[in-house]
């Protein structure tokens, strides 16, 4: 199976495992809303080792919930998983909701995607699949929490493929505890993609300027620019209320998490709507 092909099959498996979850999730719901507990099963489903988290942390304190898993099983793996993702300790609305947000991206994982990938000879690759997600928290300041996801993945023969995934949440205003889109973080504009167009142009032309210094790859056109990047999309908060925008791995002549980045407070933003 060729390249394309396989990462067809992946997008297949990850949209198949997605549309898995959401159903699981809606049966284990009921109705109006009433937690049903799952009947007990004899499937042998590989769980997360996890460290014991911290107690008695000040409110708002972001820990890392850590650990580890092997599928189908620790003694015969083909895919290793190694996490840690955040958790907000407090009993604040904000807090559970962003919790719950991370908990199922970890039960999706470890439920669905990699017993999936590890049973699916054509995404075997060599046998020994390292997946590794790790994060950095780039805000907390109590109006928002900003959190980047560092995702890693090893398939064969074809190296290790890095992506970058970033939610910043509402923590103290009118959505707590809702992911925010760029205009929610900025508050200015009309929309979203009113400002992701405004800034296009600008991010395209330092990313030309990064190219010229062989910091970027050369072989990217501004059509493949902007399939790769998105201000919608690639971007956090900083401490300071600024739209901080972030390049994919993939567009680095050496993919690395130390991607370039461009900041751009809302006044900025502004004078270019």
């Amino acid at each position: 199976m060729d390249k394309r092909n396989k990462n067809r099959l992946l997008g297949a498996l990850i949209a198949i495992a997605l549309l898995a979850l959401v159903l699981i999730v809606g049966v284990m719901s009921g109705v109006g809303g009433t937690k049903k507990t799952p009947p007990e099963t004899d499937a042998q489903m590989p769980v997360p080792q996890s460290t014991a988290m911290p107690e008695n942390l000040p409110d708002g304190t972001v820990i890392r919930n850590e650990g580890e898993a092997f599928f189908p099983s620790e003694k015969d793996w083909v895919y290793h998983f190694t996490y840690a993702y955040p958790h907000v300790a407090g009993d604040s609305y904000a807090a559970l909701m962003v919790n719950d947000t991370y908990q199922m991206a970890l039960d999706e994982m470890v439920q669905l995607v990699l017993p999936m990938f590890a049973n699916e000879p054509a995404m075997r690759y060599d046998g020994k699949n390292e997946v590794i997600h790790d994060f950095e928290v780039k805000c907390n300041n109590g109006r928002f929490l900003s959190i980047l996801q560092k995702k890693s993945q090893t398939r064969g023969d074809e190296g290790t493929f890095l992506s970058l995934e970033s939610l910043t949440f509402d923590m103290s205003g009118e959505y707590q505890g809702e992911s925010l889109t760029l205009r929610g973080v900025v508050m200015v504009g009309e929309s979203t993609d009113q400002i992701a167009a405004a800034l296009m142009p600008h991010i395209y032309e330092e990313f030309v300027k990064l190219q010229e210094k062989g910091i970027c790859k050369q072989d990217v056109d501004r059509e493949t620019f902007e399939i790769e990047f998105s201000p919608a999309i690639h971007f956090y908060a900083d401490e300071n209320g600024n739209a901080v925008f972030y390049l994919p791995p993939s567009l680095m002549e050496t993919p690395s998490f130390q991607t370039h980045v461009f900041v751009y407070s809302p006044e900025e933003i502004e004078k270019l709507l």
